[in-house]
């Protein structure tokens, strides 16, 4: 709650300091993606809907944001942003999210780094999105499916959107940019979350080192202790440009050890690109083994500078239960 208190604070007096500001140095904006799809969603082992979607090339969302630059290169700021779902007509990702489910936080920007603080999207999220093919689809992407959105014997412990956190990312450093994350428990919790990324990206090239930590007990349910490394790169030949990643959990509450292996390309093709991308993974503990494979494809043409259209499909496969087959057309427009 003093964490809440605090960026509730540090808005208030923002908005302040801006509305005394010259009107020339502050900054606002509204952007946002709307993915509407429909198809056939069928993961592995469970039933198959024919049903409208709003993230299967992208989560839809929207949000707004307010800066204020200063002479010396300072810039506080304002991020409100929210997940939009078409089809029920809600907000979050489910009933069970905040309002604001996206991004809620205030920044500091300066030539020494940018500090957050409030709700943010974890390190290893952003750097499982931006190696892989298909981006931030958790409904078709195999690399978030696996690393993110298969349970806890085989995903990671934690939800990739941290309540209460702070985070640093350091300037660019010849080609280097560091970023740290920690966030505390929820109330009448012990514990809490921290996670990092090193990336260097230079030219064509562009690797990732992720780590995060998970130690959660309230004292009730059994206590989740879990530590993840990532190693993610990309490529890009010109024509080609080719993604691969590999996540390794230990869950030590649960005492299973997961290991993913991820890899896909995009490639021009015609008027649109073709996104492929493939995920294996295996989970296995005293009382588990657990293999996932997980194969999706995607055409997406560009209609104009703002919207694709896209037709998107995954074969989706964990051992001793049912395949799942998935496909959707759809249209993205980001604003």
């Amino acid at each position: 709650m003093k964490l809440l208190h605090t960026v509730r604070s540090a808005a208030l007096t923002l908005l302040g300091s801006l509305a005394l500001g010259a009107q020339a140095q502050t900054d606002y904006s509204g952007y946002g993606v709307a993915d509407l799809s429909y198809g056939r969603f069928e993961p592995s082992g469970l039933v198959r809907e024919m049903r409208f979607n709003s993230n299967s090339l992208t989560a839809t969302f929207v949000g707004v944001n307010l800066k204020h630059g200063f002479d010396d290169g300072w810039t506080p700021g304002i991020t409100l942003e929210t997940f939009v779902r078409f089809q029920d007509g809600k907000t979050g990702r489910r009933d069970s999210d905040p309002l604001l489910s996206r991004n809620a936080f205030v920044s500091l920007a300066s030539p020494y780094g940018t500090l957050r603080i409030g709700r943010l999207q974890s390190f290893l999220f952003d750097a499982t999105v931006r190696f892989n093919a298909l981006g931030n689809s958790v409904g078709f992407s195999p690399a978030v499916r696996h690393v993110f959105a298969s349970g806890n014997l085989e995903s990671v412990q934690g939800d990739f959107y941290w309540n209460r956190a702070l985070s640093y990312q350091s300037p660019n450093y010849e080609g280097f940019t560091l970023s740290l994350m920690g966030a505390t428990a929820p109330t009448d919790t012990q514990g809490g979350l921290s996670g990092g990324t090193l990336i260097y990206s230079r030219g064509l090239l562009a690797v990732a080192l992720s780590a995060q930590r998970v130690k959660l007990d309230n004292g009730i349910a059994s206590a989740t202790e879990e530590n993840t490394v990532q190693l993610g790169a990309s490529y890009n030949f010109g024509l080609l440009r080719v993604f691969g990643q590999y996540t390794q959990a230990n869950d030590i509450g649960l005492d299973v050890k997961s290991k993913t292996a991820s890899t896909g390309v995009a490639l021009p093709l015609g008027p649109g690109t073709v996104l492929a991308q493939m995920a294996y993974t295996t989970a296995k503990g005293p009382a588990v083994d657990r293999r996932h494979t997980t194969y999706s494809g995607a055409y997406v043409y560009g209609w104009d500078s703002v919207t694709d259209i896209y037709l998107i499909a995954m074969n989706d496969l964990v051992r001793e239960q049912t395949r799942g087959v998935s496909v959707a057309a759809g249209v993205r427009l980001r604003f």
